[in-house]
C-alpha cells in the first residue's frame, strides 16, 4: 500500500528537522528566573519566601495562639470568687460594740455571713430586710452564719419578726438546742450551759438534740441546763425584762404618720394594751396627722411629745398605754 501523500509530508519535514539539540545550563538559568519573575508579576510584585523562611513564623504564631486559647479558655472557666452574704444593718447601738473584734463606726454598717458581733457596755440593733428586728443585749457574742441563722455564745437577744410570715424564721443555735419562732416576739439569754427563752407574742420552738421540738408560747420560759427543764408560765408581757430591748428599738419616723400608728408601734415595743378613751377617739387617731422626730427620745418623752403635738394624752401605766381619758 502506498502512503497517502499527508503522512509523506510530514515524514519529510520530520527528517529535514532532524534531532533537537538539548539547550545549554545558562539557557536553563536564564528560562528559570524568566519564569519566576513572570510568576511574581502575577501575584502583585512580591516573590514567595522559601518555604523554609515562611514556615517557622506561621507555625510559632500558630504555637502562640493556641497558648492563648487556652489560657483564655482557663480564665473564664475558672469559678469566681462568691460575694459574702450579706445578713442584717445595723439600726442603732449604744456603748462599745466589737465587730470581728473593731469597734463598729456607723448605723447602716453590713453584717455578713460567717462574722462575729460582741457587746461589752453597749447595745446594737439590727434589721433584716424590711421587717424583723434582731436586738443584742450588753455583754453578749453572737455569730451570724447566714441570712436565716446564728449562734449565741454569751448573753441576750431579742426578736421581733414583724409578724407571721414576715420574713424566714431565724434559726438561733444554744447550748439547749435550736430556737426557731412563728410570727412572734421573744428572749434568748445564755448563760455557761444554760438557756432560757421567754415569749411575748407569738410560737417558739426549741428543737434539743434528741426528742421532739417543744413549743413554748405566749406567757411561757423555758430554761433549760442539760437535761433539766424548768417552766415559768402566764408572765407578764411588758416589765424591766423586757425593757432594754425598746430601749434600743430603731425610732419611729412619725412625719405626716396617723396618731393611731404611732400608739400601735408604742404599744408593740414595750408590750402594752391599748386603751382610747372613747370610741370617737379611736376613730380619729386615724386622722391625726404627726411632724417632727424622735429621734434620741425616751419612752416617757416620747409620749410627752406626742401629746403636746396633738393635744390627746398619752399614758402609760400597769402595762395599759392610755389614749385620752383617764
Amino acid at each position: 500500500m502506498t502512503q497517502p501523500d499527508s503522512e509523506r509530508s510530514i515524514e519529510r519535514l520530520i527528517k529535514l528537522a532532524g534531532e533537537r539539540d538539548m539547550p545549554t545550563p545558562e539557557g536553563m538559568e536564564r528560562a528559570r528566573l524568566a519564569a519566576h519573575a513572570s510568576w511574581s508579576r502575577m501575584l502583585g510584585g512580591q516573590a514567595p519566601a522559601p518555604r523554609r523562611s515562611w514556615l517557622k513564623p506561621v507555625l510559632g504564631f500558630a504555637l502562640a495562639a493556641g497558648i492563648a486559647a487556652l489560657a483564655l479558655s482557663t480564665w473564664t472557666q475558672r469559678p469566681m470568687p462568691a460575694a459574702p452574704e450579706l445578713v442584717a444593718r445595723i439600726a442603732t447601738l449604744t456603748g462599745d460594740v466589737l465587730f470581728e473584734g473593731k469597734p463598729v463606726a456607723r448605723v447602716a454598717q453590713p453584717i455578713h455571713a460567717g462574722t462575729t458581733l460582741a457587746t461589752s457596755d453597749g447595745r446594737v440593733a439590727l434589721t433584716f430586710g424590711d421587717s424583723l428586728s434582731l436586738r443584742i443585749d450588753r455583754h453578749t457574742r453572737i455569730r451570724f452564719d447566714g441570712r436565716d441563722r446564728m449562734t449565741l455564745f454569751a448573753g441576750a437577744l431579742y426578736v421581733d419578726s414583724g409578724g407571721i410570715n414576715a420574713v424566714p424564721a431565724l434559726r438561733i443555735e444554744t447550748p439547749a438546742g435550736v430556737v426557731r419562732h412563728v410570727g412572734t416576739q421573744f428572749q434568748v439569754q445564755v448563760a455557761g450551759l444554760t438557756t432560757r427563752v421567754r415569749v411575748r407574742e407569738g410560737l417558739v420552738l426549741l428543737t434539743r438534740a434528741s426528742g421532739a421540738p417543744t413549743d413554748i408560747a405566749a406567757g411561757d420560759e423555758l430554761q433549760v441546763t442539760g437535761d433539766d427543764l424548768q417552766w415559768r408560765r402566764g408572765l407578764a408581757s411588758f416589765g424591766a425584762e423586757w425593757e432594754w430591748s425598746a430601749g434600743i428599738a430603731p425610732a419611729l419616723e412619725i412625719e405626716n404618720r396617723p396618731l393611731a400608728e404611732f400608739v400601735t408601734w408604742m404599744a408593740r415595743e414595750h408590750g402594752w394594751q391599748v386603751r382610747y378613751g372613747d370610741e370617737g377617739l379611736q376613730q380619729r387617731a386615724f386622722d391625726i396627722r404627726l411632724h417632727g422626730s424622735l429621734d434620741r427620745l425616751d419612752s416617757e418623752a416620747m409620749l410627752e411629745r406626742i401629746s403636746l403635738v396633738t393635744g390627746v394624752s398619752l399614758r402609760a401605766r400597769d402595762g395599759v398605754l392610755w389614749v385620752g381619758g383617764k
